[in-house]
């Protein structure tokens, strides 16, 4: 079994940064230099701005960008360890579709005890980008998808028992994307991580929580 925790997650506080849907950004693998500066032309508060730093420093300059906006509580480290809920609703080949997840920590195991496994034919380059990130912020601004084993459903429906609320946040995209998230903090979410075997991309190794 994969060891899967909760977290004290970064949000934003919409009542100084803005409203969640010009705070959010794409991947940064997707975003052209116009459609940055157009993130940020809408609200300077724009994650891209820790996503996808720029300068002469760009890690160092995302590091210290971070934290100014928790002193100034631009973001707000959650009181208690979280799981977070997250759900994107669109439209394929004319249906209306959903992917649903949760945010958490795993713990990170030897690739011979065949619990956490390695996305085969990543990207040299793109790995030592987000580990120096990581290493100047001790955060993942955009999560990694990985895959875990859940054969009877078991874990997909108690994501959903724990997401019948309202979410704590929602919003369209200019995609037509609708991105919904739950913070889960009282202790029954541990219920779900009994999960079976997860893949992630070995661009994390080594990373621990700040």
């Amino acid at each position: 079994m994969a060891e899967v925790k909760g977290m004290k997650g970064l949000r934003f506080q919409t009542s100084k940064a803005g409203s969640i849907q010009e705070l959010c950004c794409p991947p940064y693998d997707i975003i052209s230099e116009e459609q940055r500066k157009a993130y940020l032309e809408r609200n300077e508060h724009n994650v891209i701005r820790l996503e996808l730093p720029k300068g002469d420093d760009p890690y160092g300059t995302a590091g210290r960008l971070l934290e100014e906006w928790i002193q100034q509580g631009i973001l707000k480290r959650e009181e208690k360890e979280s799981l977070y809920i997250y759900e994107e609703e669109f439209t394929a080949r004319g249906e209306r579709k959903r992917v649903k997840g949760f945010i958490c920590r795993v713990k990170l195991e030897e690739f011979e005890k065949g619990v956490v496994l390695p996305h085969e034919e990543t990207l040299s380059k793109a790995k030592e980008d987000r580990f120096n990130l990581m290493k100047a912020t001790f955060c993942n601004f955009s999560q990694i998808y990985s895959l875990y084993m859940d054969p009877e459903h078991v874990t997909l429906a108690r994501i959903d028992q724990l997401s019948q609320g309202e979410p704590q946040a929602e919003f369209t995209d200019g995609e037509g994307v609708t991105h919904r998230l739950w913070v889960v903090s009282d202790p029954p979410y541990a219920v779900i991580l009994r999960i079976g075997s997860c893949i992630l991309p070995t661009a994390i190794t080594g990373m621990r929580p700040p």
